[in-house]
């Protein structure tokens, strides 16, 4: 994969969960009490003492009156920062009662910068505090933003940035911004997706594409700010239309995609992925065989070759219809050896189908009930019945209305049961959990077959894992070329 290396250096270099909380604030003279001397500053911005939410002073800002989508700020002295840490970003906005941006399209927030060692930026966030299109703002009231993100791979230095930015040049309104805070944090330990809602770290002014936190983006991706579940953003995808052999036509498989590695997950660990798509009309998916897939790989020492997955369709173009978003769920537990997971959100492209969709309200959530098994007899959950469901099926032997070693649900654990466990035995079916079916007969894994997934279970999981179309669509060159150099 393209970035092997990145998703090594992410998932070892970041301790996740046992991260520090909230260390000391990184900005330096972060409520401009020292004046202006720590800050840069471009448009309409200035020291000023009307309003202070920390001290004395603030960062007052207004816009030129000169042109569309002009910005005024402060860009603050650079502080180190590394790879894979997590921020959390916090800034307090007030809009005044005699001058409010409340009824235009002006809006006021924070970014943070992230730059390489050659002071290129490679990343940002922001977040929008006060959004003068939002009728329930309020004035003469300071509002916090609040928001975690992450350095991506390279960085050794961040700046913070308080932007104004006046989206027409005929609306005014100005704004006061203090009390910058960037400090060492950590992911949220029941739901550790950065940047889920995609309205981090979109920015053409920087020439800086990219959603933060998602370390991993591939194919046709981009950011829309007009079809979204949760405001301001969503993130855009559609088909590479790739063309393998090189003879002018596309081939099928194509994938766009966008991954978030999470360090700091455990063997045991119930994992749940919810996420919203949806295709506009416009543009559409329908009628073609593309799929919006999501997946959670869970990752050992090698990021490349996960020890388990599962996988589910959010959005069919087969079955339903454009311009109505579709709510998706997976869960999975986390196998001995995980170190981590890979949250994947993919546009699936299996013949060359046009159209595009938007991918919104990613949630990841760790703890709760585990999914329950397919298997008859399983009653680990760990997709095989052997001693250890018999060991279950007699501690629990005699009267036990609804049990689940009660199989036959007639009140009692007794030899009918045995007889059930026994027929049961050994590896559970795939039920598709694991993103596809495999056919019948001998070990196809070798062969090109129209249907998805093989028949050799271990070989069908690790060839799904580099390749989700090899269980969501079809067992093509590439599934057999994967599993000939991938499976034992």
């Amino acid at each position: 994969m393209k970035y092997a290396s990145i998703a090594a250096a992410l998932l070892m270099a970041a301790p996740g969960l046992a991260l520090a909380q909230d260390g000391p604030n990184l900005v330096p003279n972060g409520s401009f009490e020292n004046g202006l001397g720590d800050w840069g500053t471009f448009g309409n911005a200035f020291q000023n003492n009307e309003y202070a939410s920390d001290g004395f002073f603030s960062l007052k800002m207004f816009g030129c009156f000169c042109s569309e989508f002009n910005a005024a700020g402060g860009v603050s002295t650079g502080f180190p920062a590394s790879s894979g840490q997590v921020y959390r970003v916090t800034a307090d906005v007030l809009t005044p009662g005699f001058d409010s941006i409340i009824g235009t399209s002006n809006w006021a927030g924070i970014k943070i910068e992230f730059r390489n060692a050659a002071g290129t930026p490679i990343g940002l966030a922001e977040q929008r505090v006060i959004v003068g299109a939002d009728a329930t703002e309020e004035v003469d009231v300071f509002q916090m933003g609040d928001f975690l993100c992450e350095a991506p791979f390279g960085t050794t230095t961040a700046v913070a940035v308080p932007v104004f930015l006046q989206a027409d040049p005929s609306e005014g309104g100005s704004v006061f911004l203090d009390h910058i805070v960037v400090a060492e944090s950590a992911r949220d330990a029941v739901n550790p997706i950065i940047n889920g809602g995609f309205d981090l770290g979109v920015d053409y002014s920087y020439q800086v594409l990219g959603f933060n936190g998602w370390t991993e983006q591939y194919g046709n991706v981009f950011f829309d700010d007009s079809l979204y579940k949760s405001p301001p953003f969503s993130a855009g995808m559609f088909g590479t239309f790739p063309d393998y052999d090189g003879d002018g036509q596309c081939d099928p498989g194509g994938v766009s995609g966008l991954n978030q590695l999470i360090p700091g997950i455990a063997e045991g660990d119930v994992v749940t992925l919810d996420m919203s798509a949806i295709t506009p009309g416009f543009d559409s998916i329908i009628g073609t065989a593309n799929q919006v897939l999501q997946k959670i790989e869970f990752l050992g020492t090698n990021p490349n070759l996960p020890l388990d997955f599962v996988a589910g369709v959010v959005l069919d173009g087969t079955t339903d219809a454009a311009d109505q978003w579709y709510d998706g769920r997976i869960t999975g537990v986390a196998p001995e050896g995980t170190l981590g997971i890979r949250i994947v959100a993919q546009i699936v492209q299996p013949d060359c189908g046009g159209g595009s969709v938007r991918i919104d309200d990613v949630v990841v959530t760790i703890g709760g009930e585990p999914p329950a098994s397919s298997c008859t007899g399983d009653f680990n959950d760990d997709d095989v019945v052997n001693g250890a469901d018999f060991g279950s099926l007699l501690a629990a032997w005699g009267a036990c209305a609804a049990c689940p070693e009660d199989l036959n649900d007639d009140g009692f654990v007794n030899g009918a049961d045995i007889g059930a466990l026994l027929a049961a035995w050994g590896e559970c079916p795939d039920d598709n959990g694991g993103g596809g079916g495999g056919g019948g007969g001998g070990d196809n894994c070798g062969e090109v077959h129209p249907e998805p997934g093989c028949t050799d279970p271990k070989c069908q999981k690790i060839v799904c894992a580099l390749d989700p179309v090899c269980c969501e669509i079809t067992w093509d060159e590439i599934c057999v070329q994967l599993a000939t150099n991938n499976c034992p």
